[in-house]
């Protein structure tokens, strides 16, 4: 299957995508300021974007497509929880998690291509 941009089906896509992602930050903008923090509404939000960030990671991570297929399931499922690991463990320190994943997934790279 290959994508060609200005294909019609492509374009209703994107513009689709950004219909969806423009109402929803404009939605969030004007209504900021009237959600409190720690009110239902705002931990349904956050619930259901952290929902759909996790099932896109773990899309990428367990069910590769393109170039990442190319890799094999052991040198990308071991960062990832390597990289879950770190960011529980520290105190859910994202930036902390996201480089022990990242770092990790590297090494793995470079160890599986150059020393072995």
């Amino acid at each position: 299957m290959t994508i060609n941009l200005f294909d019609q089906n492509t374009l209703e896509l994107l513009f689709v995508a950004f219909l969806g992602i423009f109402i929803w930050r404009y939605l969030g903008v004007l209504y900021s300021k009237k959600i409190e923090n720690e009110s239902l509404v705002a931990k349904t939000i956050n619930s259901i974007a952290y929902g759909m960030t996790t099932a896109i990671v773990c899309k990428i991570v367990f069910f590769p497509e393109n170039a990442l297929n190319l890799i094999p399931n052991i040198d990308r499922i071991i960062p990832f929880f390597i990289g879950i690991g770190v960011f529980l463990f520290f105190s859910k320190n994202t930036n902390l998690g996201l480089i022990a994943g990242i770092g990790s997934f590297s090494i793995f790279i470079i160890i599986r291509n150059y020393l072995i």
